[in-house]
C-alpha cells in the first residue's frame, strides 16, 4: 500500500467528521503530489486537527492520524487499515 492510498484512506474514513478531508481527498486524488508533498500535507493534517471544536470528532481523528503513522512504521495490508480506522471511527 503507498502512502498516498493510505493517506487517501484516511481521508476518505474521518470526511464525515472532519470537514476539510472533502477537499483534501481531492487534492491526494489529483495524482500531482510526490512523496515528500504527501509526508507535508499529513504533517498539516495533524496540525489543523487541533482547529477542530468538537472534542470527539478530534479525538477520533487523532487517534486514525495515529493508526496511519503506526502504517509508516509497519507495512499493514490496506483491508487491515480499513478495518482499523473503521474500528476507530465508529467508537462511540
Amino acid at each position: 500500500m503507498s502512502k498516498k492510498e493510505y493517506i487517501t484512506l484516511f481521508l476518505d474514513k474521518v470526511k464525515d467528521f472532519w470537514e476539510p478531508a472533502r477537499g483534501f481527498t481531492v487534492l491526494m486524488r489529483s495524482n500531482s503530489l510526490n512523496d515528500q508533498q504527501i509526508d507535508e500535507l499529513f504533517s498539516f493534517f495533524k496540525s489543523v486537527v487541533q482547529t477542530t471544536s468538537d472534542e470527539q470528532k478530534k479525538w477520533k481523528i487523532q487517534k486514525a492520524i495515529v493508526a496511519v503513522e503506526k502504517i509508516k512504521k509497519h507495512e499493514k495490508s490496506a483491508t487491515t487499515l480499513e478495518t482499523d480506522l473503521d474500528e476507530i471511527l465508529w467508537e462511540i
